[in-house]
């Protein structure tokens, strides 16, 4: 009996400390533990990032947006915004997952000198930070900059008109970016 009671007694410890190092196991990775990051958006007219949620959006832009249908399948979400001294609008565009697939800003010049030098300011930064742009677009009325990164593209561009003079600065998901690179590797 006494034998039985000491089997009983070593495999309660036993079970304890089992339960002990377990425990301390999964809090010490679970406290050390993230979310997946993910590919970063390092974007200066946004505070979001690739895992932002359409709360986590509305959260920091407010309940005043503006919604209409994402080219990705969900619900793009404008805002007025302003950036390097420009009112302008930015735009949050979300899949059918709901998952973040582009960041816009996008600003109406009233004239094209002053997009111009809209343009050539935000050139000079990003070429500034990740070189000169992969692909470039002139034409009669528009002309832009494609910069082709492993976190995602970012495309700047604009749109002279007799009726419209504007320029969108993008930042687009790893997912939905490098199509150019992607076709080129599926050869």
């Amino acid at each position: 009996m006494q034998i039985v009671l000491k089997l009983k007694k070593l495999q309660s410890k036993r079970c304890f400390s089992v339960f002990v190092c377990l425990f301390v196991t999964v809090v010490s990775v679970s406290c050390g533990k993230t979310e997946p990051s993910g590919p970063a958006l390092e974007c200066p007219f946004t505070e979001m990032n690739w895992n932002s949620t359409i709360e986590d959006v509305t959260a920091a832009e407010g309940e005043a947006f503006s919604t209409y249908d994402s080219v990705y399948g969900g619900l793009c979400y404008t805002y007025p915004k302003e950036y390097a001294g420009y009112s302008g609008t930015v735009k949050y565009m979300f899949n059918e997952e709901e998952a973040l697939m582009s960041v816009a800003w996008a600003y109406s010049a009233k004239d094209a000198d002053e997009l111009t030098a809209l343009y050539d300011s935000i050139n000079a930064d990003v070429n500034a930070q990740y070189g000169e742009s992969g692909y470039q677009a002139s034409g009669v009325g528009n002309y832009g900059n494609v910069w082709y990164l492993e976190s995602g593209d970012i495309i700047l561009s604009t749109m002279i008109t007799s009726e419209m003079t504007a320029l969108q600065y993008a930042y687009l998901h790893p997912l939905v970016s490098n199509t150019e690179k992607q076709q080129d590797t599926a050869k």
